[in-house]
């Protein structure tokens, strides 16, 4: 969003891209990222870019303080949106290509029996599947920065912990990718008994949604940038504490197990929606006694009535 002004502090977006569209600029800041005390004089700086034009080094310098880079009695450091810039850059979104798999994983898929696999693509989509029956367990997007010095092993792992700090931020209202406000609701695509709720059915993308099958999820939206999705219902309880101290107890530790091995997370039948008034029951079937919780419309989790 350009020329937003909020409390008197205007800012453009397409003049900050426009600022930062020259090599000369992102060498500056990624000279800064990587001096040893994270500062530089004028003079080093200019010798880190290997800079020859003095007036030319010199605007350039100008046109990013105040804003991403700041001189101070050290040198010159980077600020945060200079940091943020690097990030975005680091993360390989733009400018980078990984494939990692398939590699065969140790849990085996709730359909059929058989082995999952992770594999990992130029699409930037994370998924973890059944190469036999075709059974999609979790699909997310995931930075091409998170192959870097990892083995398969390790990228599955980094993959597993990213996908729950993104879902479990999303399901608390914070965007975790602009740290805006992100509305939540259960969302259906079941019409019986009048327990259709939320847009699932309006879209046609919802067809190649993983959990496409689940009865009930949850709909994350940031109000400020482009980030929605469908979260698994089941996922809220993993972030309710009460919650996983009672997942503890029945000998399930969801820190030590992956994703797509919890059963109330990937399982659809592990789920179902009930009217008067909407709700979502999430069963945990991966123990031998019975438990039951309800999430309402506010994302509030409940143990079922006598558990």
């Amino acid at each position: 969003m350009s020329n937003r002004e909020e409390d008197g502090v205007v800012t453009d977006a397409e003049s900050a891209f426009k600022t930062l569209g020259h090599d000369l600029r992102l060498e500056i800041l990624l000279a800064l990222w990587e001096a040893p005390e994270f500062s530089l004089s004028f003079s080093d700086l200019r010798k880190a870019v290997n800079e020859r034009d003095s007036g030319s080094f010199t605007y350039h310098l100008s046109e990013l303080q105040d804003h991403f880079v700041a001189e101070t009695d050290s040198g010159y450091e980077l600020q945060y949106p200079g940091h943020r810039v690097l990030d975005a850059i680091q993360s390989g979104v733009f400018h980078e290509q990984a494939t990692v798999g398939p590699t065969e994983l140790d849990e085996t898929c709730r359909e059929c029996g058989s082995s999952l696999a992770f594999e990992y693509g130029t699409d930037f989509i994370a998924r973890v599947r059944c190469p036999d029956c075709g059974n999609r367990a979790l699909e997310w997007p995931f930075d091409p920065g998170g192959t870097a010095s990892r083995d398969p092993s390790a990228v599955v792992e980094a993959f597993d912990r990213r996908t729950r700090l993104v879902w479990s931020c999303a399901l608390d209202g914070v965007c975790p990718f602009c740290a805006g406000r992100v509305e939540r609701e259960l969302a259906s695509s079941v019409t019986d008994q009048g327990t259709c709720i939320g847009v699932i059915e309006q879209l046609e993308r919802y067809d190649e949604y993983f959990a496409r099958n689940h009865p009930v999820l949850v709909s994350v939206d940031c109000e400020h940038c482009s980030f929605y999705s469908f979260i698994p219902a089941g996922v809220v309880l993993l972030t309710r504490p009460a919650v996983t101290a009672r997942l503890h107890d029945a000998d399930i530790r969801i820190r030590d197990r992956p994703l797509w091995s919890l059963g109330f997370v990937v399982d659809e039948a592990a789920v179902s929606v009930q009217a008067d008034p909407v709700h979502a029951e999430v069963a945990i079937v991966d123990t031998d006694k019975p438990l039951t919780f309800v999430v309402d419309e506010t994302l509030t989790v409940t143990a079922s009535h006598g558990e």
